[in-house]
């Protein structure tokens, strides 16, 4: 995989490790803003994105006021929903839906979280979130891999599309789910690639409380299957 240098912004290392589980359509890239493989080039839809756990804990109205020139996310762009579903095909996961932990299915869908960051967890397993610009009947769709049970069997569901997925309102905060932010990213650039050897690397990283999730599920889920209280509830003054 190459590395891909992100906009017209400076790559403080200039250097990028890709993991070796990453789908080739998918590359990670660093910007001096934040820390390294801090985005997710994807190379088949052209767009940059912006790791979650970045904007977690940030409402979608205060996600969109740090987008203008000077906030912390200047040059992104909030997401559609239809977007964040062709990430998650570019990224191997064929549809939304349930999916097992035995299902093939189910390795694209942790590597996608491990990509672009878990904004939450529940018993152990890292899950994700994110708010995009498309409304649903209530408020913004937030689509996500969330880690659940169906009739005892652990597994994810992936959300995308309203009506398949959980949705916020626009002043709700909660460190449980971001934004999901884009930019167009641009063409190849040749970038010194390699090993890191002696280059250190000194980065801040911001922690995230482990707070409990709060969110209201619309689940839409094919086979009827019963689940099992993995999805607390959203509080309604929230929404």
């Amino acid at each position: 995989m190459n590395a891909v240098r992100f906009g017209s912004l400076t790559i403080v290392a200039g250097l990028f490790l890709p993991s070796a589980s990453i789908r080739a359509d998918l590359v990670q890239a660093a910007d001096p803003r934040y820390v390294p493989n801090s985005i997710t080039i994807d190379t088949a839809s052209g767009l940059a994105w912006l790791g979650l756990p970045f904007s977690s804990g940030l409402s979608y109205q205060q996600a969109v006021l740090a987008t203008q020139p000077g906030g912390d996310f200047a040059g992104f762009r909030p997401a559609t929903a239809q977007e964040v579903l062709s990430l998650y095909a570019d990224a191997g996961i064929p549809s939304t839906g349930w999916f097992p932990a035995t299902s093939p299915s189910l390795q694209p869908i942790l590597s996608l979280i491990n990509l672009v960051g878990a904004t939450s967890s529940q018993d152990v397993h890292s899950e994700t979130f994110g708010i995009t610009i498309t409304l649903g009947n209530s408020g913004r769709v937030a689509p996500g891999l969330d880690f659940g049970y169906m009739d005892a069997v652990p597994g994810y569901l992936v959300y995308g599309v309203p009506g398949q997925t959980v949705e916020v309102g626009d002043t709700f905060a909660s460190s449980a789910r971001g934004t999901w932010l884009v930019s167009v990213a641009p063409e190849p650039a040749t970038w010194l690639i390699g090993s890191l050897g002696g280059l250190i690397l000194l980065v801040s990283s911001r922690r995230r409380p482990n707070n409990p999730r709060a969110h209201r599920v619309n689940t839409l889920i094919a086979g009827g299957g019963a689940l099992e209280h993995p999805f607390p509830a959203l509080d309604e003054a929230a929404v």
